[in-house]
Protein backbone atom coordinates (compact mmCIF):
# COMPACT_ATOMS: atom_id res chain seq x y z
CA UNK A 1 0.00 0.00 0.00
CA UNK A 2 1.18 3.53 -1.14
CA UNK A 3 1.86 6.51 1.43
CA UNK A 4 -0.76 8.82 0.89
CA UNK A 5 0.87 12.07 -0.46
CA UNK A 6 0.52 14.93 2.17
CA UNK A 7 -1.71 16.96 -0.14
CA UNK A 8 -4.34 14.28 -0.16
CA UNK A 9 -3.96 13.29 3.56
CA UNK A 10 -4.67 17.36 4.56
CA UNK A 11 -7.59 17.02 2.06
CA UNK A 12 -8.91 14.00 4.23
CA UNK A 13 -8.54 15.89 7.35
CA UNK A 14 -10.40 18.19 5.79
CA UNK A 15 -13.14 16.16 5.14
CA UNK A 16 -13.06 14.65 8.86
CA UNK A 17 -13.30 17.94 10.12
CA UNK A 18 -16.41 18.72 8.68
CA UNK A 19 -18.02 15.34 9.65
CA UNK A 20 -17.03 16.04 13.07
CA UNK A 21 -18.64 19.42 13.19
CA UNK A 22 -22.06 18.43 11.61
CA UNK A 23 -22.28 15.88 14.00
CA UNK A 24 -21.50 17.94 16.95
CA UNK A 25 -24.32 20.49 15.67
CA UNK A 26 -26.75 17.92 14.20
CA UNK A 27 -29.69 17.84 17.61
CA UNK A 28 -29.71 14.73 19.70
CA UNK A 29 -33.67 15.67 21.18
CA UNK A 30 -36.17 13.66 19.84
CA UNK A 31 -37.95 14.66 16.08
CA UNK A 32 -41.34 16.28 16.57
CA UNK A 33 -42.93 13.87 13.83
CA UNK A 34 -42.93 10.93 12.49
CA UNK A 35 -41.77 12.86 8.91
CA UNK A 36 -39.09 14.54 10.60
CA UNK A 37 -37.79 11.71 12.41
CA UNK A 38 -37.48 9.29 9.18
CA UNK A 39 -35.60 12.71 7.43
CA UNK A 40 -33.62 12.68 10.72
CA UNK A 41 -32.54 8.94 10.18
CA UNK A 42 -31.94 9.57 7.12
CA UNK A 43 -29.48 12.86 7.40
CA UNK A 44 -27.86 10.50 10.22
CA UNK A 45 -27.06 7.54 7.94
CA UNK A 46 -25.59 10.31 5.41
CA UNK A 47 -23.26 11.13 8.04
CA UNK A 48 -22.52 7.86 9.06
CA UNK A 49 -22.01 6.88 5.12
CA UNK A 50 -19.45 9.83 5.39
CA UNK A 51 -17.49 9.17 8.07
CA UNK A 52 -17.13 5.36 6.89
CA UNK A 53 -15.83 7.03 3.42
CA UNK A 54 -13.32 8.94 5.04
CA UNK A 55 -11.88 6.04 6.94
CA UNK A 56 -11.51 4.05 3.98
CA UNK A 57 -9.96 6.94 2.58
CA UNK A 58 -7.23 7.13 5.07
CA UNK A 59 -6.59 3.29 4.47
CA UNK A 60 -6.26 3.91 0.63
CA UNK A 61 -9.21 1.70 0.02
CA UNK A 62 -10.56 3.88 -2.84
CA UNK A 63 -12.55 1.38 -4.43
CA UNK A 64 -15.12 1.16 -1.07
CA UNK A 65 -14.85 5.39 -1.02
CA UNK A 66 -16.24 5.30 -4.55
CA UNK A 67 -18.67 2.29 -3.76
CA UNK A 68 -19.96 4.53 -1.18
CA UNK A 69 -20.74 7.83 -2.80
CA UNK A 70 -24.27 6.76 -3.91
CA UNK A 71 -25.43 5.69 -0.33
CA UNK A 72 -24.13 8.35 0.61
CA UNK A 73 -26.19 10.39 -1.70
CA UNK A 74 -28.99 8.53 -1.50
CA UNK A 75 -29.43 8.87 2.19
CA UNK A 76 -29.43 12.75 1.42
CA UNK A 77 -31.90 12.22 -1.35
CA UNK A 78 -34.20 10.34 0.54
CA UNK A 79 -34.39 13.06 3.36
CA UNK A 80 -34.95 15.43 1.11
CA UNK A 81 -38.12 13.37 -0.15
CA UNK A 82 -39.49 12.82 3.03
CA UNK A 83 -39.50 16.40 3.57
CA UNK A 84 -40.21 17.92 0.41
CA UNK A 85 -42.65 15.05 -1.57
CA UNK A 86 -43.67 12.13 0.66
CA UNK A 87 -47.48 12.49 1.62
CA UNK A 88 -48.76 10.83 4.87
CA UNK A 89 -50.23 7.93 3.38
CA UNK A 90 -46.65 7.10 2.26
CA UNK A 91 -45.06 7.86 5.49
CA UNK A 92 -47.34 5.98 7.63
CA UNK A 93 -47.32 2.46 5.63
CA UNK A 94 -42.48 3.16 5.84
CA UNK A 95 -42.45 0.42 8.04
CA UNK A 96 -40.66 1.76 11.79
CA UNK A 97 -38.87 -1.17 13.15
CA UNK A 98 -35.98 -3.17 11.07
CA UNK A 99 -38.16 -5.26 8.63
CA UNK A 100 -36.17 -6.24 5.75
CA UNK A 101 -38.78 -8.09 3.55
CA UNK A 102 -41.44 -5.03 4.08
CA UNK A 103 -42.63 -4.23 0.78
CA UNK A 104 -42.98 -0.49 1.70
CA UNK A 105 -39.35 1.40 1.26
CA UNK A 106 -37.86 4.80 0.03
CA UNK A 107 -38.17 4.96 -3.25
CA UNK A 108 -35.20 4.90 -6.02
CA UNK A 109 -32.92 7.46 -5.96
CA UNK A 110 -33.79 8.38 -9.64
CA UNK A 111 -37.81 8.67 -8.41
CA UNK A 112 -36.80 10.18 -5.97
CA UNK A 113 -34.89 12.85 -7.53
CA UNK A 114 -37.05 13.75 -10.50
CA UNK A 115 -40.42 13.66 -7.88
CA UNK A 116 -38.12 16.73 -6.02
CA UNK A 117 -37.76 18.54 -9.76
CA UNK A 118 -40.64 21.25 -8.80
CA UNK A 119 -38.87 22.55 -5.34
CA UNK A 120 -35.18 22.03 -6.57
CA UNK A 121 -35.08 22.40 -10.47
CA UNK A 122 -31.51 21.99 -10.85
CA UNK A 123 -31.89 17.86 -9.52
CA UNK A 124 -33.13 18.15 -13.14
CA UNK A 125 -29.45 17.42 -14.05
CA UNK A 126 -29.09 14.12 -11.75
CA UNK A 127 -32.35 13.05 -12.93
CA UNK A 128 -30.95 12.94 -16.40
CA UNK A 129 -27.66 11.69 -15.52
CA UNK A 130 -28.95 8.68 -14.59
CA UNK A 131 -30.47 7.80 -17.47
CA UNK A 132 -29.11 5.34 -19.84
CA UNK A 133 -26.39 6.61 -20.96
CA UNK A 134 -26.04 9.34 -18.34
CA UNK A 135 -23.41 11.32 -17.63
CA UNK A 136 -24.05 10.21 -13.53
CA UNK A 137 -24.22 6.26 -14.13
CA UNK A 138 -20.72 5.92 -12.59
CA UNK A 139 -22.52 5.97 -9.51
CA UNK A 140 -24.55 2.67 -10.46
CA UNK A 141 -20.67 1.59 -11.68
CA UNK A 142 -18.92 2.43 -8.48
CA UNK A 143 -21.15 1.09 -5.98
CA UNK A 144 -22.10 -2.14 -8.07
CA UNK A 145 -18.66 -3.18 -8.89
CA UNK A 146 -18.85 -1.96 -12.95
CA UNK A 147 -15.69 -1.52 -14.96
CA UNK A 148 -14.02 1.67 -13.78
CA UNK A 149 -13.91 -0.10 -10.58
CA UNK A 150 -12.92 -3.27 -12.07
CA UNK A 151 -9.76 -1.65 -14.16
CA UNK A 152 -8.38 0.25 -11.43
CA UNK A 153 -7.60 -3.22 -9.96
CA UNK A 154 -4.91 -2.91 -12.36
CA UNK A 155 -3.82 1.32 -12.89
CA UNK A 156 -4.68 2.42 -9.52
CA UNK A 157 -6.14 5.66 -8.55
CA UNK A 158 -4.80 9.03 -9.58
CA UNK A 159 -4.35 11.48 -6.82
CA UNK A 160 -6.95 14.10 -8.49
CA UNK A 161 -9.67 10.92 -8.83
CA UNK A 162 -8.98 10.68 -4.98
CA UNK A 163 -9.27 14.68 -4.43
CA UNK A 164 -12.44 14.25 -6.72
CA UNK A 165 -14.12 11.76 -4.40
CA UNK A 166 -13.74 13.72 -1.26
CA UNK A 167 -15.25 16.66 -2.58
CA UNK A 168 -18.41 14.67 -3.50
CA UNK A 169 -18.65 12.81 -0.57
CA UNK A 170 -18.27 16.03 1.33
CA UNK A 171 -20.63 17.59 -1.19
CA UNK A 172 -23.35 14.92 -0.56
CA UNK A 173 -22.69 14.84 3.30
CA UNK A 174 -23.36 18.27 3.85
CA UNK A 175 -26.40 18.85 1.54
CA UNK A 176 -27.95 16.50 3.66
CA UNK A 177 -27.13 18.57 7.20
CA UNK A 178 -28.94 21.92 5.27
CA UNK A 179 -31.49 19.90 5.49
CA UNK A 180 -31.91 19.62 9.22
CA UNK A 181 -32.37 23.41 9.22
CA UNK A 182 -36.06 23.21 7.78
CA UNK A 183 -36.75 20.64 10.52
CA UNK A 184 -36.08 23.10 13.72
CA UNK A 185 -34.20 26.48 13.83
CA UNK A 186 -30.25 26.10 14.02
CA UNK A 187 -28.31 28.93 13.32
CA UNK A 188 -25.01 27.47 14.20
CA UNK A 189 -25.89 24.51 11.55
CA UNK A 190 -27.22 27.31 8.60
CA UNK A 191 -24.13 29.21 9.58
CA UNK A 192 -21.91 26.32 8.81
CA UNK A 193 -23.54 24.36 6.36
CA UNK A 194 -24.35 26.45 3.67
CA UNK A 195 -20.84 28.21 4.26
CA UNK A 196 -19.21 24.84 3.63
CA UNK A 197 -21.78 23.77 0.59
CA UNK A 198 -20.23 26.94 -0.92
CA UNK A 199 -16.46 26.33 -0.23
CA UNK A 200 -17.14 22.80 -1.67
CA UNK A 201 -18.92 24.09 -5.24
CA UNK A 202 -15.28 26.03 -5.33
CA UNK A 203 -13.29 23.56 -5.05
CA UNK A 204 -14.98 22.13 -7.47
CA UNK A 205 -14.60 24.57 -9.82
CA UNK A 206 -11.22 25.38 -9.18
CA UNK A 207 -9.53 21.83 -8.80
CA UNK A 208 -11.97 20.41 -12.05
CA UNK A 209 -12.48 23.00 -13.84
CA UNK A 210 -16.28 22.70 -13.54
CA UNK A 211 -19.08 25.52 -14.39
CA UNK A 212 -19.41 28.40 -11.67
CA UNK A 213 -22.22 27.76 -9.91
CA UNK A 214 -23.82 31.33 -9.03
CA UNK A 215 -24.43 32.15 -5.44
CA UNK A 216 -26.98 30.12 -3.80
CA UNK A 217 -29.83 31.00 -0.57
CA UNK A 218 -28.92 30.29 2.56
CA UNK A 219 -31.79 28.70 3.59
CA UNK A 220 -34.61 25.99 1.84
CA UNK A 221 -37.81 26.03 0.68
CA UNK A 222 -40.56 25.28 3.41
CA UNK A 223 -40.92 22.15 3.60
CA UNK A 224 -44.50 19.80 3.93
CA UNK A 225 -45.92 21.08 7.37
CA UNK A 226 -48.06 17.74 8.24
CA UNK A 227 -45.96 15.58 10.39
CA UNK A 228 -48.08 12.04 9.90
CA UNK A 229 -47.89 11.21 13.54
CA UNK A 230 -45.46 11.26 16.30
CA UNK A 231 -42.45 9.38 15.84
CA UNK A 232 -41.33 6.41 16.15
CA UNK A 233 -38.45 6.36 18.72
Amino acid sequence: MGQQSQKLAQRISQSRAQNDRVKSLLPQRAAPSLRTNFARCAIDLAQEHHSGLIRVAEAEEYGTAGALLRPILEASTAAFWLMYVANCDVIRALPTNAVEDATADIPMLGDMAKALIPTFPPIQTIVDGLKKGGRAKWLHKYTHGGTPQLTRRNSGWREDERMLILIRADLFGILAACLETVIASNPALSAYAFGRRDELSDEMHIRFSTPKVHQQPHSLPAPLTEGCGPPFR
